[in-house]
């Protein structure tokens, strides 16, 4: 990946407002970062209630949450490289 010029970055900030290219980054890391943690705790809920009502397994349930952890970790990974 190549990195901004000095005259990259002064462009970049007169066009958004002085927001730096790493500023903005961020934020787009950390949005993407509370969705997929809100959906791991959406499919372990989810999970829970399944496994509550009879609708499946405790085995279906650790599977699952394991699962989903794993790609969580896995996106979480790929965002800080």
């Amino acid at each position: 990946m190549m990195a901004m010029s000095a005259s990259q970055v002064t462009a970049f900030k007169a066009s958004t407002g002085g927001i730096s290219p790493t500023d903005l980054l961020t934020v787009v890391a950390m949005t993407l970062a509370v969705i997929y943690l809100l959906w791991l705790a959406w499919i372990a809920y989810s999970q829970l209630r399944s496994w509550q009502t009879g609708q499946g397994t405790f085995y279906d349930l650790i599977l699952t949450i394991v699962r989903a952890a794993i790609v969580a970790l896995l996106v979480g990974f790929t965002l800080t490289k």
